[in-house]
C-alpha cells in the first residue's frame, strides 16, 4: 500500500500541520483528487493524490509533521472482495476448525495477564506526532508509558495533554481572593485607555515579522 508522505510545498518548508482531511477514512480517491488541507510557514496549501485507490488516514487533524513522514495510505480497492472469492473456491472442512478453536482461548488469556507491547516505527521508536514529541520532553515524560490513540496506536498531542495536565493542574494552590482597591481617578493623559489584549500569532504572521525584522536589521544606513 503506497504512503502518502508530508510534501514540501515551499523550499523553506521544513514541515506542516494537517488542518483539515477532505476525504475521510475508508473512501475511494481518484488521482489528481484534493485529498488534505496543509499549513506551512507561508501559506495554507491542498495536497492532491498522486493515484486513485482507498484511503487509510495515518496522520490526525493538528498533526505537526516532519517533511517525509507518513500522513496517509492510498491502496487498491477490491481486496476484501478477491480474499472472499477465494475463500468460497476453496473451503476447509469445518471439523478441524472447531478442534483448534480451544486453543486460541488459552492464547487469549495469556494474552490479558501480560500487557500488549505497544506499537513501534521500523527503528525500534514509540510512534508519536513530532509535536507530541517535543511536549513529552518538555514535561519529562515517557512516551512508552503513553497509551496512544491516534491512528495506528500513534500517540498525538491530546495523549500528551491527557498524561501530563492533571498533575500540572494539582501542583499551584488556590490564590486566596484579594480586596478590590478602590480605582483612583485617571490622571491627565490616561483617560480613554482601555485593556489591552495579546493576540497570539499564527504561522504565517510569525514568519512575516520574523522576515521584516531581518530586513531592518540587515538594511544598509544611509548617510
Amino acid at each position: 500500500m503506497p504512503d502518502v508522505a508530508m510534501p514540501r510545498l515551499s523550499d523553506s518548508m521544513e514541515e506542516g500541520t494537517i488542518l483539515k482531511w477532505l476525504k475521510s477514512d475508508g473512501d475511494e480517491v481518484s488521482k489528481g483528487e484534493e485529498l488534505v488541507e496543509i499549513e506551512t510557514d507561508k501559506a495554507n496549501m491542498t495536497y492532491e493524490a498522486d493515484e486513485a485507490g482507498t484511503l487509510e488516514i495515518v496522520a490526525s487533524e493538528g498533526d505537526t509533521l516532519a517533511v517525509g513522514e507518513t500522513i496517509a495510505r492510498i491502496g487498491e480497492g477490491g481486496g476484501p472482495e478477491d480474499s472472499g472469492e477465494q475463500e468460497e473456491e476453496e473451503p476447509e472442512p469445518e471439523e478441524e476448525e472447531e478442534e483448534d478453536e480451544g486453543e486460541p482461548e488459552a492464547d487469549a488469556d495469556e494474552d490479558d495477564e501480560e500487557p500488549a507491547p505497544k506499537e513501534s516505527s521500523d527503528n525500534g521508536r514509540v510512534k508519536a506526532s513530532p509535536i507530541a514529541r517535543r511536549m513529552a520532553e518538555e514535561r519529562g515524560l515517557d512516551l512508552a508509558d503513553i497509551e496512544g490513540t491516534g491512528p495506528g496506536g500513534r500517540i498525538v498531542k491530546a495523549d500528551i495533554e491527557k498524561a501530563g495536565g492533571g498533575e500540572a493542574e494539582e501542583q499551584p494552590a488556590p490564590e486566596e481572593p484579594k480586596e478590590e482597591e478602590p480605582r483612583k481617578p485617571a490622571r491627565d493623559g490616561e483617560a480613554g485607555r482601555g485593556d489591552v489584549e495579546h493576540v497570539e500569532l499564527n504561522r504565517l504572521q510569525r514568519t512575516v515579522a520574523r522576515r521584516m525584522a531581518e530586513s531592518k536589521a540587515t538594511a544598509a544606513d544611509c548617510v
